[in-house]
C-alpha cells in the first residue's frame, strides 16, 4: 500500500512539473516570436532548465537570399564567447602540471617583447588585466586591417605587441590581443596548432561534433550566413579574415553543441571542480573572470539568490550569447545571424519566466520607433517626440544619438540625421563629438 502511494506521488510531481515546463516553453517561445516579429531576434535559441532541455527552436531565416529557415543544426560563428575555450584550454595546461596561471608570459613565449612579457602573468591575460589594448579599437582597423590575412607571428607582432595602458593587474581593459596571445601560448606549450588543441581536448571529448575553428577558406555543411540590420534593410556585413579573432574569436558552433558544453561544464567532464571554480574567480577590478563575466542576482530578483555567469559575442553579421544560472543549471543560448540582438533584455525575460516572475513585454527599439515617424510623418513630427521624450529623460545618450544619426544616413535620411545632430549640438554645445559629428554628416 506503502510503496503505491509513494509511486502515485512520483508520478503525480512528474507529471506538474512535466506540465510546468511545457507551459513555460511556450511562454518562452511567445517572448522569441515577439522579438523576431519586432525584427530584434533573428536566429536560434536554446534554453534549458535543471539540466533538461525547454526549448530549442530557430526563428526566421539562416539564409535571405535562398529563404532558408533556420533550424538547430545550423551553425554560427560565436565571436568572443570562444575566449571561455581558450580559457577552458589554458586550465587544462595548469591541470596537467605544463602552466603556471601566475607564472610570466615571457616564460612560455620566449621571443615575446622582453620589457613587458616580463611583466604579465598568465592569470592577467585571462582576466584582461594585463594592461594589453584591443585592437579592434585601432584607427582603420576595422576598415582596413581587419581584412587582410596574417600568420599568428605576424599578427601578434603588428597588433599585441605595443606598450602597456596601465601596469599589469592594477585595472580592467577589455583586451582581444590578449586572449590572442593566449592561443600563441597554447600552442607553446602543447607544440601543436590551437585548433587541433581545441579538438583533442574539448570537441571530441563533449561530442561537440558540430563546432569547430573557423577557417576562411573551409566549406562548412550548415552554415549560417551573417547580416547586418539597418533600419531599412538588411545588408551583407563587412568582410574580416578569420585569421584575425583567432583564439579570441574564431570558433563556430551550434545551440545543441553549446548546450553539450554547458554540460561538460556542469559534470566536470574536462577539469576537476576546483580548477573550474578559477573559470568565474573575478577581480577586485571588474566581474570579469576567466573568459566568463560574472552576475550575482539579489533574491528579489528572481526569488532567491542566483550567479549569472556568461559572456557575449559579436562579429560582423553576427551576435550571440550564452548565460548559465549555476544554482540551477539553467542555460541560455542566443545565436542571431543580423547583429545587435538585444540579448540581456531577451535572456533576462526568459530567467523571468523560468522564475516565474513578471517582465516588461517588449517594443520597438526608439531609433525605430523614431526612423517609422520620420517616414509616416515626417523629420519635424520626429523631432519634436524625441523633444517629449528628453523632458522625460527617455532620450538617447549623446553617443546613442550620434550613432543613429549615422543609421539615418545608411537609411538615406540625411536631411533627418542632420536635424537630429543639430539638435545634439544645442543640447551639448561644450561638446567637441557633437561639433564633430554634425560636420562630419554635413559634409557627406
Amino acid at each position: 500500500m506503502m510503496r503505491t502511494k509513494i509511486l502515485f506521488l512520483l508520478i503525480f510531481f512528474t507529471s506538474f512539473f512535466s506540465l510546468a515546463n511545457q507551459i513555460k516553453s511556450k511562454e518562452i517561445d511567445k517572448l522569441l516570436t515577439q522579438y523576431h516579429q519586432l525584427k530584434q531576434f533573428n536566429g536560434v535559441a536554446l534554453i534549458s532548465h535543471k539540466g533538461k532541455v525547454l526549448l530549442k527552436k530557430g526563428y526566421g531565416k539562416a539564409n535571405f537570399e535562398w529563404d532558408i529557415n533556420h533550424t538547430v543544426e545550423g551553425k554560427f560563428k560565436i565571436a568572443s564567447i570562444t575566449k571561455q575555450f581558450t580559457a577552458m584550454l589554458i586550465l587544462q595546461l595548469v591541470e596537467k602540471k605544463k602552466l603556471k596561471l601566475d607564472e610570466k608570459l615571457i616564460e612560455y613565449y620566449p621571443s615575446y617583447r622582453a620589457d613587458t612579457g616580463s611583466t604579465i602573468t598568465i592569470r592577467q591575460l585571462l582576466n584582461h588585466t594585463s594592461g594589453l589594448g584591443n585592437f579592434f579599437h585601432l584607427d582603420g582597423y576595422k576598415a582596413v586591417e581587419a581584412r587582410n590575412h596574417y600568420t599568428l607571428d605576424e599578427f601578434i607582432s603588428k597588433f599585441c605587441s605595443e606598450d602597456l595602458n596601465f601596469e599589469p593587474g592594477t585595472q580592467f581593459r577589455y583586451s582581444n590581443a590578449g586572449y590572442t596571445i593566449l592561443g600563441k601560448v597554447i600552442e607553446q606549450v602543447t607544440g601543436k596548432p590551437y585548433s587541433e588543441v581545441l579538438t583533442e581536448q574539448i570537441l571530441n571529448p563533449l561530442n561537440m561534433n558540430n563546432s569547430g575553428f573557423n577557417q576562411q577558406h573551409s566549406v562548412i555543411n550548415n552554415r549560417v550566413a551573417g547580416y547586418e540590420r539597418l533600419l531599412n534593410r538588411l545588408e551583407h556585413p563587412s568582410f574580416i579574415d578569420m585569421s584575425v579573432p583567432f583564439s579570441a574569436g574564431s570558433i563556430y558552433s551550434t545551440a545543441m553543441d553549446l548546450y553539450r558544453w554547458d554540460r561538460g561544464l556542469a559534470e566536470n567532464k574536462i577539469l576537476s571542480k576546483p580548477l573550474t571554480k578559477i573559470l568565474y574567480q573575478v577581480t577586485e577590478h571588474r566581474n570579469y573572470a576567466a573568459g566568463w563575466l560574472v552576475d550575482n542576482y539579489p533574491e528579489e530578483r528572481f526569488g532567491k539568490p542566483l550567479t549569472r555567469v556568461h559572456h557575449g559575442g559579436m562579429i560582423p553579421g553576427f551576435n550571440a550569447n550564452i548565460s548559465r544560472v549555476l544554482e540551477d543549471d539553467t542555460l541560455v543560448v542566443l545565436l542571431d545571424n543580423t547583429g545587435g540582438a538585444p540579448m540581456t533584455p531577451i535572456t533576462e525575460k526568459v530567467l523571468s519566466i523560468i522564475y516565474d516572475k513578471a517582465y516588461e513585454q517588449p517594443e520597438l527599439r526608439l531609433s525605430q520607433k523614431l526612423y517609422n515617424m520620420i517616414i509616416e510623418q515626417g523629420t519635424s513630427a520626429s523631432i519634436a517626440w524625441y523633444k517629449t521624450l528628453i523632458a522625460h529623460d527617455e532620450g538617447f545618450s549623446e553617443r546613442q544619438l550620434i550613432r543613429f544619426a549615422y543609421e539615418l544616413v545608411d537609411a538615406n535620411e540625411k536631411q533627418a540625421a542632420t536635424a537630429f545632430l543639430t539638435l545634439n549640438a544645442v543640447l551639448n554645445p561644450n561638446s567637441k563629438r557633437a561639433q564633430h559629428a554634425l560636420k562630419s554628416i554635413t559634409s557627406l
